[in-house]
């Protein structure tokens, strides 16, 4: 017998009882251990779920930091109430994308907000096909055409003309997003109609490049020719295969959101005076 291995006797019940004491603390200690073990795992996923929140606050934080950035800036150069409007409507516009994209699970970031140049969300993976990436990218002018409209009707409520100014600012907004060139709006909706459509997008970005020398501009146009020239060199065409009903939906759609768009500017450019002007 190992002599140092410790017993102690006691009694209990008037029956005397023999008991090892190491052995009964080592095996204190070791529910003492998984104890401790068990502490430090719920801390770490305490730390986790925090890191997890904070991750996200971060996102958020991102979209709204440089939301008030525009704010501000916008503000300085057009007044408060056109600057947060004009910046809301950018974000409605891009929560529509951001929205549509959740509804076909596609992961997106949040919208980050660049002044001069606008808004946008980036896609964490590329959409199964033409169909999917359509309906992304038309949700952002639905949206946004509904935004602008609501400005609209506030106008009419209110008689205050900033919001007639908002409104026509956001109905050319999204009309200029319909462009059927790639990597705007509308050069993906197309996609699923017919990718022939890029080349009727092409002069008319060439031709706002002439009339409005714009770096974004001549940055859009230098995009779309390349996708065109990808286009034409995948002899893989199957992203592109849509079924015709499809096709037809987002056709109606499009040019449907075009002429009501191309109504409302126009109406709001002809007979409301000083205005758009």
């Amino acid at each position: 017998m190992d002599d140092n291995i410790k017993f102690e006797l006691k009694e209990q019940d008037g029956v005397q009882i023999v008991k090892n004491v190491d052995k009964e603390k080592a095996k204190k200690g070791k529910w003492a251990g998984l104890g401790i073990a068990g502490a430090l795992v719920a801390k770490f996923f305490v730390k986790l779920k925090f890191l997890l929140v904070f991750l996200k606050l971060g996102k958020l934080a991102s979209t709204f930091g440089s939301m008030l950035v525009m704010i501000w800036i916008y503000a300085k150069l057009h007044g408060w109430v056109f600057g947060v409007g004009f910046v809301l409507l950018l974000f409605m516009h891009e929560m529509g994308h951001y929205f549509a994209a959740k509804r076909v699970k596609l992961p997106v970031s949040t919208p980050i907000f660049i002044p001069f140049v606008g808004a946008l969300i980036s896609m964490k993976e590329e959409p199964a096909d033409a169909s999917i990436e359509a309906f992304v990218a038309i949700g952002g002018p639905v949206l946004g055409s509904i935004s602008a409209l609501m400005c609209l009707v506030i106008y009419y409520v209110t008689g205050k003309s900033v919001f007639i100014a908002l409104a026509y600012t956001g109905f050319i907004l999204n009309l200029f997003n319909l462009i059927p060139v790639h990597p705007l709006d509308g050069g993906r909706v197309v996609t699923a109609i017919s990718p022939m459509l890029w080349i009727i997008g092409i002069p008319l970005m060439a031709f706002a490049a002439l009339i409005h020398f714009n770096p974004i501009i001549i940055m859009i146009l230098v995009l779309s020719v390349i996708q065109l020239y990808k286009y034409y060199k995948d002899s893989n065409k199957k992203y592109y295969e849509v079924e015709r009903s499809t096709r037809i939906i987002y056709a109606v759609t499009y040019f449907g959101l075009i002429a009501i768009l191309g109504a409302c500017s126009g109406y709001i450019y002809h007979v409301i005076p000083n205005v758009a002007r």
